[in-house]
């Protein structure tokens, strides 16, 4: 279930706690007036954050630590803007052997922290949290408790509340007071102190000093704080950022952020209009052809977004997530087996991308392929180690049970159930096994946890009724029928066609017939529910 709010009415460290507590997965998006930022969550940890239109200062970071050289940093930017692939820097560098692994994972969880830690400062704007979200193409290297970043992130804001009397804006110039420069040595300044003054001038504004050091905000802020309040710095000037002078580059940077940032917030014609001016700037930006198929599907537009998705790919746009959205318009307009063979060329094209694997399991349980399918997710579950999502464990489980290994099934979906216990889909899943199991107390209480867990599930309402109308126990049945047809009133004849039953075995006939004929307008070809209406009909005299 989404949830938002504003920033004056909860703390970013109050929501921050909450999707921890409740080891929620998805995408917390938080804007403030025209900034916007975004943390990923798994299961209640962070794995990915980013701040949009903020400049990547990882690789800056790396060669002044000396992890890489800047003759290595300067040849990964070049491959980086050749390969149009969507590697990242960080794997890059990685791949070309002048990074390790764990060095790489450090740098970004650094990176993490000091972007969430930059959120903090934000007072008001607004956030928006989206479950079930994982960050696009981005190999998830770190898993970060939130609470082990609060108690830093409430010093840095208290910290930053004083910092920004004296420096309120990052557009002011500073200089050192030639009066007490030669006071300097004998003073024990910080690290960060040292490397910010050859930038204090009278010409470097505070933001050109962030990113020329490659420190952040706040390690400038402080270190400039400190030699502000001790009379040895004093402000000469203000310069604002010239954004006529903004390279197309940049521009287009900036118009595809924004158009992320509307997406990822559903606000679709603001991501149309700023996709549009990408292309405007760069007319082969696959990306952008490719996120107007995405705001197309999320329209219902099928056959408008399959368009942009095959003029993604024409475009260059060669990643998993193309040929994934395009084996799912196959799906969605009949054409299952278009679908698989999307992404049996899309996993032979991008080297057998984990996410394809994936869906391709899913495209043969829907084509009644539980063998090959379970194959499928052995070659997935290889791929990705012990970082395995829900929907894998509901797929395997699915393809045990189609095989007929419903001990192997139930034992898959309850390992599933326990590293991700807020998974509704799944814990509903699970519950369909164990009532196949034959364990019917089980697979109640999984039913009713999911519905708990999120209420707007028909599927596990509707199982909840099942399981009631066939032990007999009508009434109960019927409240669980309710509550589906309450919020999902098109889910199927089904439903309806048991609501009339039991309305009818209560005397309630004109609500049987009500349902019956809902369910037929649902369902035509339904002829046991024509049967009923005729037979009830017919004894009253109606025609």
């Amino acid at each position: 279930m989404a949830i938002k709010g504003s920033l004056k009415e909860a703390s970013l460290t109050d929501v921050l706690q909450l999707l921890a507590m409740g080891a929620k997965t998805g995408c917390l998006s938080v804007t403030d007036r025209s900034s916007f930022g975004y943390v990923y969550f798994a299961d209640g940890r962070i794995i990915y954050a980013s701040l949009l239109n903020r400049r990547d200062r990882l690789g800056d970071i790396l060669v002044r630590e000396e992890a890489v050289t800047r003759e290595q940093l300067e040849q990964a930017i070049e491959e980086q803007s050749v390969a149009r692939d969507g590697r990242r820097l960080g794997e890059i560098l990685r791949d070309n052997g002048f990074l390790d692994q764990e060095t790489l994972r450090l740098f970004v969880q650094h990176q993490i922290e000091e972007a969430v830690y930059h959120l903090f400062t934000w007072s008001q704007g607004s956030f928006y949290f989206e479950p079930g979200q994982r960050p696009d193409e981005e190999p998830i290297l770190v898993k970060v408790d939130p609470e082990s970043l609060l108690l830093e992130g409430a010093r840095r804001v208290d910290e930053w509340s004083q910092i920004e009397k004296k420096i309120p804006t990052q557009d002011l110039i500073f200089a050192l007071d030639t009066d007490r420069a030669s006071t300097l040595s004998a003073l024990d300044l910080v690290e960060e102190q040292e490397r910010i003054l050859p930038y204090l001038d009278g010409k470097h504004t505070v933001w050109e000093i962030v990113d020329d050091t490659a420190l952040g905000e706040f390690d400038v802020g402080k270190a400039l704080y400190g030699l502000i309040s001790a009379g040895l710095v004093r402000r000469v000037g203000k310069r604002r950022r010239d954004r006529r002078r903004v390279e197309d580059r940049a521009r287009v940077g900036e118009h595809r952020n924004l158009g992320v940032a509307f997406y990822k917030t559903a606000m679709l014609d603001e991501a149309e209009r700023e996709f549009r001016r990408v292309l405007e700037l760069d007319e082969k930006a696959a990306d952008a052809v490719f996120y107007l198929g995405l705001i197309a599907l999320r329209r219902g537009e099928t056959l408008v977004a399959e368009k942009h998705f095959r003029d993604a790919l024409e475009r260059g746009g060669v990643k998993a997530a193309v040929y994934n959205n395009m084996a799912l318009v196959a799906e969605q307009l009949g054409r299952t087996d278009e679908a698989l063979a999307l992404l049996e060329e899309g996993l032979e094209k991008t080297s057998g991308h984990p996410k394809l694997h994936l869906a391709k399991a899913f495209v043969l349980l829907k084509l009644g392929d539980p063998a090959n399918a379970n194959t499928t997710l052995r070659e997935y579950e290889a791929s990705v180690g012990d970082d395995l999502p829900a929907l894998y464990y509901a797929a395997r489980a699915l393809s045990e049970a189609l095989l007929g290994d419903v001990d192997s099934a139930a034992k898959i979906v309850s390992e599933g159930v326990e590293r991700h216990p807020t998974s509704a889909p799944l814990v509903n899943n699970a519950g369909v096994i164990f009532e196949r199991h034959g364990d019917i107390d089980q697979a109640a209480q999984l039913y009713e946890r999911a519905f708990e867990e999120e209420s707007a599930l028909p599927q596990a309402s509707k199982n909840i009724g099942d399981l009631l109308y066939r032990q007999g126990a009508y009434d109960e049945a019927a409240k669980a029928y309710e509550r589906v047809v309450l919020t999902h009133p098109d889910l199927g004849d089904d439903v309806y066609a048991k609501l009339g039953n039991v309305y009818y075995k209560r005397r309630a006939r004109d609500k049987a017939i009500e349902m019956w004929v809902r369910a037929l307008e649902l369902n035509p070809a339904n002829e046991v529910v024509r049967t009923n209406l005729e037979l009830v009909r017919g004894a009253a005299g109606e025609q």
